[in-house]
């Protein structure tokens, strides 16, 4: 199945109808086909602080732009084909082997062969508030962001942001609706995507310090007290007033994980709460979905994991 089918926003074979639409995204763009017949589809979801689009392309096209229209950053998730990319001066392929981000304020000329990919545009202002809680220095992103390096995050970000195309579309699934859920699985793409840009950033960018024992204590009792939001590393950070590779050192240093890591212990304890204390009514499902869990399985996995006990034996538990 095609994903995001069921938010299409264009279907055309009309080469001046689709240079329209690349001019919402890339300003002072001019396409020119150079071998096959012209055309695009575009499907698109957009949540609060992302976009996720899957996008056709049917033809050789060479695509220059001065300067993204919009203020995002963007990461491409090649599924077929390929596309070049000279982005300020900068060559780069993207291919269903790597993945590939552009800052805003790029020039950019693209080589385009028929192709499928994933597209998540992030907003431009969240994302360098978290870098910059991250770093007390950062070379521009345009000398810099490119393909981003193979690690076990990108492949996470990969795995997550395929999952999502396809469970917005699965009927009866909690994230085809806005809603809480959807909230969380945006939050933690969102997380994911900071931490592959924190991993490509150069190595003459000025990390943060640790921070003190007294500073990771006001960091839990505010976890604590925001337990079922939407919350991340970025936000923790900025509600005690330090960075976050500070804070993420000093949870490593204190409670020997990562500040994510303490959330989902957090996340899987008030589940536990919730499940036993769950009405006739309730599912596993909902409470898991609810706290931020979207695959069951892993859920599950985890939370015997933490307990010694499967989640359905603890709702059964509650409600005897």
């Amino acid at each position: 199945m095609e994903p995001l089918s069921g938010h299409r926003l264009l279907s055309t074979l009309d080469l001046d109808e689709g240079q329209q639409f690349a001019s919402n995204i890339w300003e002072r763009s001019r396409s020119i086909v150079t071998g096959g017949k012209f055309g695009l589809r575009w499907n698109q979801v957009d949540a609060d602080k992302i976009s996720l689009s899957y996008i056709e392309h049917d033809c050789q096209v060479d695509l220059k732009a001065h300067g993204p229209l919009s203020d995002h950053f963007r990461i491409f998730f090649q599924r077929g084909g390929s596309i070049g990319h000279l982005v300020d001066g900068r060559p780069f392929v993207s291919h269903n082997g790597n993945v590939l981000a552009h800052s805003p304020g790029s020039d950019l000329r693209l080589t385009i062969t028929p192709f499928q990919l994933l597209l998540l545009s992030m907003d431009g202002g969240f994302v360098r508030r978290a870098m910059e809680q991250r770093f007390r220095k950062l070379p521009a992103y345009r000398d810099w962001l490119g393909e981003l390096p193979q690690s076990a995050n990108l492949a996470a970000l990969r795995s997550m942001t395929s999952w999502l195309a396809a469970e917005l579309e699965r009927p009866g699934s909690p994230l085809a609706v806005a809603g809480k859920p959807r909230m969380h699985a945006e939050r933690l793409l969102l997380s994911l995507a900071i931490e592959c840009l924190t991993e490509a950033a150069p190595g003459t960018s000025e990390a943060a310090e640790d921070i003190s024992r007294t500073q990771v204590r006001l960091a839990e009792q505010w976890i604590d007290a925001n337990m079922t939001d939407t919350i991340g590393v970025e936000e923790v950070a900025a509600a005690v007033g330090v960075g976050v590779r500070c804070l993420q050192m000093s949870f490593r240093r204190v409670h020997a994980c990562t500040p994510q890591e303490f959330i989902t212990r957090r996340r899987l304890e008030t589940a536990r709460q919730m499940l036993l204390s769950a009405d006739a009514d309730a599912t596993v499902t909902a409470i898991a979905m609810t706290m931020g869990f979207f695959e069951l399985g892993r859920f599950s996995q985890r939370y015997r994991q933490h307990f010694g006990e499967m989640p359905s034996a603890t709702l059964a538990r509650g409600r005897d």
